[in-house]
C-alpha cells in the first residue's frame, strides 16, 4: 500500500492504493523467459542467469522477501530426495488435469501419485 502520493515515471500512485504484483503473470512471460514461457521446463534454471534475477519469486524478493525462503527450500529438497530415494511415482488413472489460478497456479483437484518401494 502507499503510504504516501508516489510519481513513478508518467504514473501517478495515490496515498492509501493497494498494489499487487502480478507474479503468476511474471512467471508466464514470454518476453522474460522465451517462446516455452508457458511449457514445464526445469532446464532453464540450470543456468546461472536466473539465480541472480528477480524473474521467478515464490517467496516474493527484495528487503520484504519471504523470512523462511531459504529453511522451506533446504526443507523442500531433503524432503524430495528422502522419498525419490525409497520410491518410485507414477501419476493415478484418476488424475485429471486441470490447473486453476488461485494467486499461483495450482491443481483443482491436487495430484493423485501412486508411490511403489524401490526395494520390492
Amino acid at each position: 500500500m502507499a503510504f504516501e502520493d508516489i510519481k513513478l515515471g508518467d504514473l501517478i500512485i495515490p496515498k492509501g492504493l493497494s498494489i499487487w504484483i502480478p507474479v503468476l503473470a511474471i512467471h508466464h512471460s514470454k518476453e522474460l523467459w522465451g517462446e516455452d514461457a508457458t511449457e514445464f521446463n526445469p532446464e532453464r534454471f540450470s543456468s546461472r542467469n536466473f539465480a541472480s534475477s528477480r524473474h521467478f519469486m515464490p517467496f516474493a524478493a527484495g528487503p520484504r522477501n519471504c523470512i523462511g525462503q531459504n529453511f522451506a527450500m533446504m526443507e523442500a529438497k531433503l524432503i524430495l530426495a528422502m522419498l525419490v530415494s525409497k520410491f518410485s511415482f507414477t501419476i493415478s488413472e484418476n488424475y485429471r488435469h486441470a490447473p486453476i489460478v488461485v494467486l499461483t497456479i495450482k491443481p483443482k483437484y491436487g495430484v493423485q501419485l501412486i508411490l511403489k518401494p524401490l526395494d520390492s
